[in-house]
């Protein structure tokens, strides 16, 4: 019902308008609408001179969209010793103040031009604005309320009058009449691009990001080099480097545009670069001493890198009454940098000084759910949804709660609680405890943490409710996340059709639950994921995301990101293929240094951030050199790792998806594998042996479809040579991190030949990628009887119940059987019952069931006895 309403409240916002013809501007006008603003300053100073005063507010707007604040109010200042009264003099004068932080002055400005001229309704609206800034929320409402209320009497003509209404509008919360009245001020002006800017802004803060991103693009056509508009483009967009782009576009036309700056800095701070991100503050602060997300950026600076003393300092300098965007910027900043305790601390912060605002319910309830604290969450989320049914996120979150208490259920184990759709519980829940629980044996073992509770594992069914769980965190594609203590992670379900690996998944994702952990939640984002990476390495090396010429060929191309600047190859790929190539360089990194200093260095390098050394600290005191070093070693090896794989680098794969591989480079390895396959085609095994083997020989890591090993499987299938397609399969799977039709194929051939160990490991190895496949789970009952191993046969043949087969009765017998012989009789006698219940003359069930009575009865009297 949620998303329903929802739906019908957003209808209700949508863009559809027919404008009619709008006059030409002046010379002046034209020149301001163009962006050339020195030129329209000098016009409009004209017509200042001849009184025109009118004229003010838009010279004023020269000096507001190029950053020259101080310029601007010294020349509004010096027609006001002309007109010391005029509003529209003092209105320009009370913008200019207020974009350099002169509150006061700004309030006295506006104020004395609404006494001069109550009607000007952008005065108005300027001057409520400056009072919900300043904490005055109230006064503000009821300024909103005069100009509103001229709205609905239709006394408003102009499209500017109609854009303030639209503007007061939403400030009430009557967004549909704001959206109304900006429509009808398009309708007369559809070149104001002011107008535009802040329909857009209405769109993008009522959730809409497709109708504000073709709004502030409408507006941009007309004004392309205004900063506020790019700014506001900008948070459009979840792509942290097309924010990035926009923000240095918005501050080429405006370099002192403040909320550009604090952008910026909030950027450099999901880097990790602290500096950075101080010193974009601190050009954000030299504009406007008091704007509170510049503040909130700085002391996240500080609080990050644990500068207790300067957190203080910043945060004392919050004058505001009402801080919330303060504590909601440092919320923000330290969920992006894994501090879900503190955003949470923070978001409550939030919620205390502003508890009727939507918006900071929202962010603790966000936040509350990265600590998984869902029944405190869900109230937040609640209050949230009340105050502001616009919030896509949070009814969406809402949703995706109600089906988790509607459709989940809960499995323990002894480290673990793993929350899943009750559908799944008898396939994936043994399967993904038993995966958990020895990661979490080789990790404690290894890592300086142990939690002090369960782990939660949160499996989700559907993909579209696994990322409302983790929204708003970087780069899209994610299959897992840690929250700590907390892993959410795709389950197979909900990645059906694709060759999802979940066992590595949930083996990477644990990996950030320990190096998070030991580092309390310090730990850069490079360093974790490489750690991740290496684990999944060290555990399955056929979980090696071997990208080895890839690496290698953004190392000759200069692409390759220093360990200072490794962080943005995840939020902000320049090239494609970017972000997974900074989890392997990570990876492979955190290999070198184990290599060359032992794990012992890794452990040490965590517990040192805990303690709040920086990274370079923590490098030097566990290597004895800094991370520049480091690096550099690092870069030393693979330039001798580049001359031993020299002519390998020329073979670089390409696309191989199309049968007659399209797009492939024209490179001795392609020509060899094309050549393969067309022979194989017309039925030439020994050419196409010869060529698939020279493809092999030059780049032996390419697994994908149609790969050598495929073409040679083929080609010993023809031939019907079993123990060269036993041999080629079983590389193959040295390779591959999926290849569960492989691994069956293999599992047959092993099983025909009576090795039947090695037929039950290839088969359990397809349950990391298909677990609910159930003739693998049959199969696999069958070879742990053969081998006495009772209870896995019993788990195997649950698995097949669960997964609901055609004949449901045989199903139920086979699992009642294998109870019985692991003794236990009970569950056996009920399981046999349910059998028959389906099938009242199944003879097998019937025989079944008098021994499970038999052997209870017996049981009995031993117990009598």
């Amino acid at each position: 019902m949620r998303r329903c309403r929802l739906l019908v409240l957003a209808a209700c916002l949508m863009l559809v308008v027919v404008p009619a013809p709008a006059q030409e501007p002046d010379p002046a006008g034209a020149a301001l609408q163009a962006g050339d603003y020195a030129a329209a300053r000098t016009l409009l100073a004209r017509h200042l001179d001849d009184g025109a005063t009118e004229h003010a507010p838009a010279f004023a707007e020269t000096f507001l969209k190029t950053g020259a604040y101080e310029e601007g109010l010294r020349a509004v200042e010096a027609y006001l010793q002309r007109r010391e009264r005029d509003p529209y003099l003092l209105h320009a004068r009370g913008r200019l103040l207020a974009m350099l932080g002169r509150y006061d002055e700004a309030e006295q400005a506006f104020r004395e031009a609404l006494g001069r001229r109550p009607d000007f309704w952008r005065n108005t609206v300027e001057l409520g604005l400056l009072l919900e800034r300043t904490g005055r929320r109230r006064e503000a409402l009821r300024l909103y309320a005069a100009v509103y209320r001229r709205f609905e009497e239709n006394a408003l003509h102009t499209a500017d009058d109609l854009a303030q209404a639209g503007r007061a509008a939403a400030r009430l919360g009557a967004f549909r009449d704001a959206n109304e009245a900006f429509r009808t001020a398009y309708r007369i002006d559809p070149k104001h691009a002011a107008l535009l800017g802040w329909w857009a802004d209405l769109f993008r803060e009522k959730y809409n990001p497709a109708d504000a991103r073709r709004t502030y693009e409408e507006a941009l056509a007309l004004r392309p080099q205004d900063a506020d508009l790019l700014t506001g483009y900008a948070r459009t967009f979840d792509a942290f480097d097309r924010q990035e782009a926009l923000a240095r576009k918005a501050l080429a036309a405006n370099p002192r545009h403040v909320e550009a700056l604090s952008l910026l800095a909030g950027l450099h701070l999901l880097d990790g670069d602290d500096d950075a991100a101080a010193a974009r503050a601190r050009e954000a602060l030299a504009v406007n001493p008091h704007d509170l997300t510049a503040l909130g950026h700085l002391a996240a600076t500080y609080y990050l890198r644990g500068d207790s003393a300067a957190f203080a300092a910043t945060a004392a300098r919050v004058t505001h009454p009402a801080p919330a965007p303060f504590y909601l910027t440092l919320a923000r900043d330290a969920e992006l940098r894994f501090r879900y305790d503190d955003a949470a601390a923070f978001a409550r912060r939030a919620v205390t000084v502003a508890p009727d605002d939507a918006a900071t319910h929202a962010m603790l309830g966000t936040a509350l759910l990265r600590t998984g604290s869902f029944h405190e969450a869900r109230r937040h989320l609640e209050i949230a949804y009340e105050r502001d049914p616009f919030n896509l996120f949070v009814a969406n979150t809402l949703t995706m709660l109600d089906m988790v208490d509607e459709h989940f259920t809960r499995l323990e184990s002894p480290h673990f609680t793993l929350l899943l759709h009750r559908n799944d519980a008898g396939v994936l829940g043994p399967l993904v405890l038993e995966q958990a629980e020895a990661a979490f044996a080789d990790l404690v073992a290894r890592y300086p943490y142990r939690p002090p509770g369960k782990i939660v594992l949160e499996l989700y069914d559907e993909h579209s409710d696994f990322a409302v769980r983790v929204a708003g965190l970087p780069h899209a594609g994610l299959l897992g996340v840690s929250f700590g203590d907390i892993v959410a992670m795709d389950s197979p379900r909900a990645r059906a059709g694709e060759a999802y690996n979940w066992a590595r998944t949930l083996r990477h994702e644990l990996a950030h639950t320990f190096s998070i952990g030991a580092s309390k939640h310090r730990v850069p984002r490079w360093f974790t994921e490489g750690l991740s990476v290496y684990e999944e390495q060290r555990f399955r090396p056929a979980w090696g995301r071997d990208m080895d010429l890839e690496l290698l060929a953004a190392f000759d191309r200069g692409q390759l990101l220093s360990l200072h600047e490794i962080d943005r190859g995840f939020t902000r790929p320049t090239f494609p293929g970017q972000v997974m190539l900074s989890y392997y360089h990570a990876g492979q990194v955190v290999g070198f240094l184990v290599e060359h200093h032992g794990f012992e260095a890794v452990a040490a390098i965590l517990q040192d951030l805990g303690a709040g050394r920086s990274m370079d600290e923590a490098v030097r005191a566990a290597t004895g050199q800094p991370l520049d070093a480091l690096d550099a070693a690092f870069r030393a090896h693979l330039r001798r790792e580049r001359s031993r794989l020299a002519a390998l680098l020329e073979t670089l794969p390409g696309d191989a998806t199309a049968p007659d591989f399209a797009g492939a480079p024209d490179n001795p390895f392609f020509r060899a594998l094309r050549a393969g396959h067309d022979a194989l085609r017309t039925g030439r095994l020994d050419e196409a042996e010869t060529r698939f083997r020279q493809a092999l020989t030059l780049y032996p890591d390419y697994a994908r479809d149609a790969s050598p090993y495929h073409g040679l499987a083929a080609v010993y299938r023809a031939r019907a040579d079993t123990a060269a397609l036993v041999d080629i399969l079983t590389r193959f799977l040295d390779v591959s991190d999926a290849g569960a039709a492989e691994a069956r194929e293999l599992a047959a051939l092993h099983r025909a030949a009576g090795r039947t160990e090695a037929a039950r490991r290839y088969l359990e190895r397809t349950l990391d990628v298909e677990p609910l496949d159930a003739p693998t789970h049959a199969a696999l009952a069958e070879l742990y009887t053969e081998a006495g191993d009772l209870e896995r046969a019993v788990r195997a043949r649950r698995a097949v119940v669960a997964l609901d087969p055609v004949d449901r009765a045989r199903a139920l017998y086979l699992l009642a059987e294998a109870l019985y012989r692991n003794r236990e009789h009970d569950a056996a006698r009920r399981t046999v019952l349910q059998a028959l219940e389906l099938a009242p003359g199944f003879r097998d069930a019937q025989r079944l069931l008098l021994q499970c009575v038999e052997a209870g009865e017996k049981t009995g009297t031993e117990k009598r006895e």
